[in-house]
């Protein structure tokens, strides 16, 4: 940290819970750095949520994505886009990984009705998939777990194996690509609140992130430190080996005082009566005087 902060004191950081948004107060930092710290971190959270989506979708006897299924309210297509808003959290056995169920019996069938692989936990709770219509009708289905951050395109998908063969009928089974984004944030924003400096103190920001989460199950502390370990490790790359960075300019966050007890000293220090303050002049002390400033 800039060495200014001797005189700020130490940074501290709070959080609070507003239902399910969480707020991260920071500071003092110098001015200027506020905007900047904190619209990196903005920006990284709404661009990279490590997450588990869906990927690819196969129904048994389907074969592409515009197909009607007997017994079936939605289509293909309809049925592919739910399973695009499916988000969980955890870790998998493998990455990608294939999960298979069958469906059977009239009703309507929701996220809460898929088998999960241990670990995988559901984020969007009570998700609709599609409802069967004929007491006849069953459907094998196999979805594409995979984790990651970002957005994943069609083209990447392609690359990819697009369909397999059915060792039991020997029918094709397509695959249906879903190009899909990991994303579990639903906004982040952010203020600085500029401070201007007095005779007490120099002038800093304090800023405060706002981070709202799709689902309660997700730590918006978690979130946080991902993004910020993706910007320490980008930033770290500047920091060229040949390259002079004058030391004295710095200071570490282990020797600087607690912030609490730097406030409580100037609140003690613009309690104290002019006549009393060392090194005003004479002429400075009775102008302020004069002006009823005591």
């Amino acid at each position: 940290m800039l060495d200014i902060q001797k005189f700020l004191g130490k940074p501290k950081i709070e959080v609070k819970q507003d239902g399910n948004v969480s707020i991260f107060r920071f500071g003092p930092v110098p001015a200027g750095v506020g905007h900047s710290l904190w619209n990196l971190l903005r920006r990284t959270l709404l661009a990279y949520n490590p997450a588990i989506s869906v990927t690819g979708l196969k129904i048994k006897e389907v074969t592409h994505e515009y197909s009607t299924i007997d017994g079936v309210k939605e289509s293909a297509l309809l049925i592919m886009l739910n399973f695009k808003d499916l988000r969980f959290k955890g870790d998998l056995s493998e990455n990608p990984l294939w999960v298979t169920k069958k469906f059977k019996w009239i009703g309507k069938y929701t996220v809460k009705d898929l088998d999960l692989p241990a670990g995988v936990e559901i984020l969007t709770d009570d998700a609709y998939l599609f409802e069967i219509t004929d007491p006849n009708t069953e459907i094998e289905l196999s979805y594409r777990l995979e984790k990651g951050y970002w957005y994943l395109p069609i083209e990447e998908l392609k690359k990819r194996e697009l369909k397999d063969m059915d060792e039991e009928t020997g029918s094709e089974v397509w695959t249906m690509l879903i190009d899909n984004d990991f994303k579990i944030v639903k906004n982040v924003a952010y203020k600085v609140d500029e401070v201007i400096a007095d005779f007490t103190s120099e002038p800093h920001d304090w800023i405060e992130l706002k981070i709202e989460p799709i689902s309660d199950k997700i730590s918006a502390k978690d979130l946080l430190a991902f993004a910020a370990e993706i910007g320490i490790s980008y930033l770290k790359t500047f920091i060229f080996p040949d390259a002079y960075v004058d030391a004295e300019l710095f200071v570490d966050a282990d020797e600087l005082e607690d912030t609490t007890s730097k406030e409580v000293e100037v609140k003690e220090i613009k309690k104290t009566p002019i006549d009393s303050l060392s090194g005003l002049s004479e002429r400075s002390r009775n102008a302020l005087i004069k002006n009823n400033i005591e």
